[in-house]
């Protein structure tokens, strides 16, 4: 098995302490309180330097790894995806599009690749390992039948969901597959066969209707199952039909005998709805690979989730529970996880609390735990901004340690900052260890976006008209959606000014607060147990991707004693971009460290000058660039550090440098 470049990295988390029971912040009561507490465990979670995947505007990240390969990751996520538009672009079809990258270093360095026969208007990337080294991607497509033409754009009669594989790390593809789609196709979600029973290999798609859009106020999912590679594809499985609520396919699960089991939950509008304080989670099993199905059963409920409280942001937003299970041959095989995020406790203005909450199934989904809530964070004080907790996601490795990562806000005390944070469990969900941030610099909005004005009016509006429900039925998809959009802002405007019975004028900073993401982001386990999250940051000004590694180890990785040494020709020095400054006459560049060297290099790492035009003994420190633990394994990359040099018009610069720092095991 080859070994990934970065299986050695920094801890940030070095001589955490086992602290017993995590406390519950306040009394948790009704039919979601906490019944079991969360203990934690005292891991070493290591983590290595924050890596840009490309710049971009991106969002809805999603990551795999090669289960044979440490080496070998394919990235995929939505592009054009801005949390500022324009309003002129913010609806166009051209800000629905997929992207791919893969990594053939363990997540060093990554590529942007074209897959065959792919289109634009792609939404709601995913991309998974199967058996026998295949890599599977999957797209959304947006057709006149889901809004495509709602600007006049050409595009495919009809929206569809097209898959793609490669049996060779890429080198070439098999498809596009295309899955017919008789009604809008939404949230597609995928599953390999990993069993070793007759249909090992197989892929299953799960996917949901945008809207009501066949039967009003009826909700649909629906299955197609793909073998030979992507070569066969069967035609679309109505899986069930349920009133009320719009159904979101979460991810499927084959275990390890081949059984299916098919999850799904329900949320309802307004928002406002009382209802989405108990959203169901639906389970659907299969025993002869898709042919047959067991009625929906509502295994669980889950809660209100953070976005209706942000009410300048998408009010029809809703919270993705996400799925994930044990497909190794350890203890806790075929074990089923899933994490979502939930407000509990109030409103934004009074003593709300903001979490990610977790359960796990150990009889293959035909019995659920009691939730557990995994962050560890102080409750915000009240009339604080609600200090947010976001888009969870769940992965299992190797060794049957389960990762969880989200967005938080807990160290920014204005709220308007994320950061990714993650914990483990090595004991299949029975505990999990301290929260660990693992972002190295936050994402926050522009420091100049202006605040919104919100007004609650005593007078009733003369502009708004009721509509009939016979009105709206005889709209089509794109008017339809229109109206609801509209009554859904309007409810929650509501909700959030609840019973004042007087006028107010408000000026909020929570569209600058809204980091919007999309409805989930990624987490893989590669072939040597380490976890590769892949997320959005805005810490250089744009919804960029990142990724990094993150081990959970026994024991951290230990420096050097040695006295610092000349390691230039262990450290190969990459130029990024360069910003000139004419009026300074100053160029910066951004420069990392890439360690070429068969051994680990301990910081302080400094980029030091040795003469030439920069003045000599200027230097540059590494330090923070390389983990909390200050290391580069051999293949790593650092994070950048800004040079800056003096030039002049039409005059070039120049720097002559040597690198200090220490060489280790």
């Amino acid at each position: 098995m080859r070994t990934s470049p970065l299986r050695a990295v920094i801890t940030l988390a070095a001589g955490i302490v086992a602290i017993g029971l995590i406390p519950v912040n306040g009394p948790l009561t009704g039919p979601l309180a906490l019944t079991t507490p969360l203990a934690a465990q005292s891991p070493e979670v290591v983590v290595g330097p924050n890596l840009r995947v490309g710049p971009g505007q991106f969002n809805e990240p999603w990551i795999a790894a090669s289960q044979d390969n440490p080496d070998f990751l394919i990235a995929v996520t939505q592009t054009g995806g801005l949390s500022f538009p324009d309003p002129a672009i913010a609806m166009t079809l051209a800000t629905r599009n997929n992207a791919a990258f893969l990594s053939r270093n363990g997540g060093v360095a990554w590529e942007p690749i074209m897959l065959p026969g792919d289109e634009v208007g792609a939404f709601d990337p995913m991309v998974v390992p199967g058996p026998d080294g295949r890599m599977w991607i999957l797209y959304c497509y947006v057709g006149a039948n889901t809004m495509g033409d709602m600007f006049g754009e050409s595009v495919r009669s009809d929206g569809t969901i097209m898959v793609w594989s490669t049996d060779d790390e890429g080198a070439t593809w098999t498809g596009p597959a295309r899955l017919r789609s008789p009604v809008p196709p939404d949230h597609a979600r995928i599953a390999a066969d990993w069993s070793d029973g007759p249909n090992r290999g197989r892929l299953y798609v799960v996917w949901n209707d945008v809207r009501d859009s066949f039967i009003r106020d009826d909700f649909q999912l629906f299955l197609h199952t793909l073998d030979d590679g992507g070569n066969t594809v069967s035609e679309p499985k109505l899986l069930a039909t349920i009133p009320g609520g719009k159904l979101v396919a979460t991810e499927p699960v084959v275990l390890s005998d081949g059984t299916l089991l098919v999850t799904f939950y329900q949320y309802f509008f307004p928002l406002s709805d009382e209802k989405n304080a108990r959203m169901p989670f639906f389970t659907m099993r299969s025993e002869d690979g898709g042919e047959t199905f067991t009625e929906p059963e509502v295994a669980f409920r889950v809660g209100t989730h953070s976005w209706p409280y942000a009410q300048t942001e998408m009010t029809s937003a809703f919270t993705l529970p996400i799925v994930a299970w044990d497909r190794t041959d350890g203890p806790h095989a075929d074990n089923i996880y899933v994490v979502w995020d939930g407000v509990t406790g109030g409103d934004a203005a009074t003593a709300a609390t903001s979490d990610v909450w977790f359960r796990r199934s150990t009889d293959g989904g035909r019995s659920w735990s009691d939730q557990m809530r995994l962050n560890d964070n102080e409750p915000p004080a009240p009339g604080d901004p609600l200090d947010d907790r976001m888009l969870p996601v769940v992965e299992v490795n190797r060794d049957g340690v389960v990762g969880v990562a989200w967005y938080d806000r807990r160290r920014d005390d204005t709220r308007r900052c994320w950061e990714l944070f993650f914990t483990s469990s090595s004991d299949g969900g029975e505990t999990f260890g301290a929260n660990v941030p693992v972002a190295s610099a936050p994402s926050c909005p522009p420091p100049a976006h202006a605040p919104v004005a919100r007004v609650h009016n005593v007078a009733a509006d003369p502009d708004v008209k009721d509509l009939t429900e016979e009105e709206i039925a005889k709209m089509d998809l794109v008017q339809r959606m229109t109206v609801v959009m509209a009554e859904q802002s309007r409810n929650a405007r509501a909700e959030y000014f609840g019973d004042l019975d007087h006028a107010r004028l408000e000026v909020s900073f929570d569209n600058a607060r809204g980091n919007q993401p999309g409805h989930y982001l990624g987490l893989a386990g590669d072939a040597n147990g380490a976890f590769h999250p892949l997320w959005i940051s805005r810490r250089n000004g744009t919804d960029e991707l990142f990724t990094t590694t993150v081990e959970v180890t026994a024991s951290a990785p230990a420096a050097p004693t040695g006295e610092e040494t000349d390691v230039t020709g262990a450290l190969l020095v990459v130029a990024g971009p360069v910003v000139y400054d004419a009026a300074s006459g100053t160029a910066t560049v951004e420069v990392q460290l890439r360690n070429v060297s068969d051994g680990v290099v301990h910081g302080p790492v400094r980029l030091r000058a040795e003469g030439g035009e920069a003045r000599e003994g200027s230097e540059w420190s590494f330090e923070g660039r390389m983990g909390s633990h200050d290391r580069l394994p051999p293949g790593g990359l650092s994070e950048p550090v800004k040079v800056k040099l003096t030039t002049g018009p039409g005059m070039d610069a120049r720097l002559d440098f040597r690198v200090y720092g220490k060489v280790g095991g």
